[in-house]
């Protein structure tokens, strides 16, 4: 095990105790450790009760662990993470394609994920993702190096929202991000290719001009506009 998963572990119990229930660490980073970044990895922690007092509590946990350089952790009391399957069929879905359960009980484990709310989730996330995108290109967009930075770190939320079109398609979607990038532009006869390049952004150095970067911003964008068009469609 990861000697960073060890530690929280350690950590938790011992904030916790009793009240802490499980930790499940998800997302395609579990699925290709040898190439992935430390934010790829997300965490669920699960609880008994999760009041503002426990979160208080979990406050130096959590600043140390984010401080190592992962994302923050998903929260959940056991009942939520029971009712929420329903609510968020894309995270709970993506979340059974590839997961470690690192410490207690692993409670997703024989639960079936319904498919009913997916499409509708998909272009809500999917639109408010681009909204958001659109803003903050107004200040990165001054400096080529926070421009760059703002695509890859974005283009991650994008790509997870891409995975369940292949499945309302009656696909599995690739745990590889590139290959779930061609294959949705194969589905939907779109060119994908800009979130490709973004996505290799995220491993390669950039050694990019500001005028390419700033046309790679704006294939990326067009890209994602025709994109949800294609959603809306289904």
């Amino acid at each position: 095990m990861n000697v960073y998963f060890d530690e929280l572990v350690t950590r938790m119990r011992d904030n916790q105790g009793v009240n802490l229930i499980s930790i499940i660490v998800y997302g395609s980073a579990v699925a290709t450790p040898s190439n992935s970044n430390k934010t790829d990895y997300q965490v669920l922690i699960i609880t008994n009760h999760l009041s503002a007092n426990d979160l208080r509590q979990m406050r130096r946990v959590i600043s140390w662990w984010t401080g190592e350089g992962y994302a923050m952790p998903v929260f959940f009391t056991a009942k939520e993470l029971e009712d929420s399957l329903d609510v968020y069929p894309i995270e709970f879905r993506q979340m059974k394609r590839a997961y470690q359960v690192i410490y207690g009980e692993d409670l997703l484990a024989g639960k079936e994920i319904s498919q009913a709310n997916l499409r509708w989730q998909t272009e809500h996330e999917l639109r408010g993702k681009l909204i958001r995108l659109r803003s903050l290109y107004l200040p990165a967009s001054l400096s080529k190096e926070e421009l760059a930075m703002l695509m890859t770190e974005s283009v991650v939320s994008f790509v997870r929202f891409m995975r369940p079109l292949l499945e309302i398609a009656g696909e599995e979607a690739p745990v590889s991000r590139i290959e779930t990038v061609n294959r949705v532009g194969e589905l939907l006869k779109i060119d994908t290719s800009p979130v490709a390049r973004v996505l290799q952004l995220r491993t390669e150095p950039n050694g990019m001009m500001d005028i390419e970067i700033q046309d790679l911003f704006a294939s990326y964008l067009e890209c994602l506009e025709r994109l949800i068009d294609q959603v809306d469609s289904l």
